[in-house]
């Protein structure tokens, strides 16, 4: 029984990677937070309102994707947060000071486990940083995720916030990647 519900994972695993790569972009774009990012036509897109933070970010826009036959409780997303450096890390307003920040938050999630962090390089040439986890969580189980920070002039933070069932995670890594890639900030 176990090979056969394998093989249906991987089934539906193709299925989505098909679905994914046939469809097309959207571009997103903020002129408050000055950036613009492209996003797959069939997800859903979510907009907050100013005013609505996470530990002094701005939460702006997220991106969820279809509902999914294999997990329909639960939708992979990309979640994009902005904040000002400068205030929401006083003691250490660097990319790696902020970076570590945020694995220190992370690390009250449930069953956290820091998987990697690396430095990266985003279009436009800003340095960032890539922060891999995994964690519990009560709808999904173990969720994976994928943290991509860059800061800009060492007063803005950009955080997206990857986040997917981790036995779909590198399913939708390949367009969540081309989302992150697009994404422009305008200084």
């Amino acid at each position: 029984m176990i090979p056969a519900l394998g093989a249906l994972l991987s089934i539906n695993i193709l299925q989505e990677q098909n679905l994914l790569s046939q469809t097309g972009f959207s571009i997103y774009q903020n002129p408050v937070y000055k950036f613009k990012i492209e996003y797959p036509s069939n997800w859903e897109k979510l907009e907050f309102t100013q005013g609505i933070e996470e530990q002094q970010r701005n939460i702006v826009v997220n991106f969820v994707s279809p509902i999914s036959s294999s997990n329909p409780t639960f939708r992979e997303y990309l979640l994009i947060e902005v904040g000002n450096l400068t205030l929401s890390s006083s003691q250490n307003p660097t990319l790696d000071g902020y970076t570590n920040k945020i694995i220190n938050l992370r690390k009250s999630l449930p069953n956290f486990q820091l998987v990697e962090s690396t430095p990266t390089l985003l279009s436009g040439g800003y340095q960032a940083k890539k922060i891999e986890y995994t964690y519990s969580n009560p709808i999904v189980g173990t969720t994976k995720a994928l943290d991509v920070i860059t800061t800009i002039d060492n007063n803005k933070v950009y955080l997206l916030s990857y986040n997917a069932d981790a036995v779909r995670f590198y399913s939708y890594l390949p367009t969540v990647q081309k989302m992150i890639d697009s994404l422009r900030i305008n200084t």
